[in-house]
């Protein structure tokens, strides 16, 4: 049994809180508003800490110091350096470390990871993701919230990407950038095209994530949260769920990682290659060129 502590706002650990129950073998033992409540009330009931809202470096330090593996937001706004440092002590220390909120683990691309992992689909040659927002919803900036993306990608091709491209706009006239999109050119050919914007009317969202390799190709997106499922018959739609399966994903794969004394998805490592890439990603907007990777390769 893993005994779980919350860190974050009172709207969201209400919203956790109620997830925990669905967990197996997860039991939530504390809720804190901040790390520092957390470190100076009982820490010996606690084996891993949630922190899902902005933390800072020694705030994750001083938790994995004390023995406590961590779930920490993807989009904690802490820097590569930071990431590096933590994953670094988390691995000395044998503390889970994992970023939550990647989409590796969304229920419609859980069609996708076993065909890649059993070679179906060949090598991959090209992987597009879309995901488009409204005007109504505003929230993070396309490139703060571009980690997610990036692993998605880096997770199927396996390596860090040896050219990054990068391009921003302002379709709508606003100040900040609200049309994004981004190159990534792999050894032996492969690319990837993510596009981003927050352009659409008022109304839903949309995601699209599709990966052609030299054998076959995958496709999921989340409309009306279906995957169509092609095995060589008619296409099926498959349902995948909605609402906070993903939320439930992410705890479920944490608490089994650290059962199971494994690396967890997303890793501390697969976190910094992302980070790392995303600077590239904002070097490569600013200057108006093409970044080479310097010592790209496997993850």
């Amino acid at each position: 049994m893993v005994r779980l502590a919350i860190v974050t706002d009172i709207e969201q650990g209400d919203r956790l809180a109620a997830l925990v129950p669905r967990i197996a073998g997860a039991e939530l033992v504390a809720r804190t508003a901040t790390v520092a409540e957390l470190l100076a009330s009982e820490m010996a009931n606690v084996d891993a800490v949630v922190l899902l809202s902005e933390v800072s470096l020694n705030d994750c330090q001083q938790l994995a110091g004390a023995g406590k593996h961590l779930l920490v937001s993807l989009n904690s706004h802490l820097s590569t350096e930071a990431i590096q440092s933590l994953s670094d002590q988390c691995q000395d220390q044998g503390v889970c470390l994992m970023a939550a909120g990647t989409d590796r683990l969304l229920p419609a691309l859980q069609a996708t990871w076993p065909s890649l992992a059993a070679g179906e689909l060949g090598a991959p040659g090209l992987v597009r993701l879309h995901r488009w927002s409204t005007t109504d919803l505003p929230g993070l900036s396309l490139t703060d919230d571009l980690l997610r993306d990036l692993d998605l990608v880096l997770s199927v091709f396996q390596s860090l990407p040896t050219e990054v491209y990068a391009l921003a706009r302002s379709v709508l006239g606003s100040t900040e950038p609200d049309y994004l999109q981004v190159h990534l050119g792999f050894d032996g050919g492969g690319m990837a095209v993510i596009d981003r914007s927050s352009t659409l009317p008022p109304g839903d969202g949309y995601f699209s994530f599709s990966v052609i390799g030299s054998d076959g190709a995958a496709y999921a997106d989340d409309h009306l949260n279906k995957q169509l499922v092609f095995r060589g018959q008619h296409p099926v739609a498959v349902g995948t769920g909605s609402g906070e399966l993903a939320s439930v994903a992410d705890l479920q794969e944490f608490c089994q990682a650290i059962e199971q004394q494994r690396a967890a998805q997303v890793s501390g490592a697969d976190w910094v290659a992302a980070a790392k890439i995303a600077e590239m990603v904002r070097e490569s907007i600013a200057s108006g060129s093409t970044v080479s990777v310097v010592g790209g390769g496997s993850l």
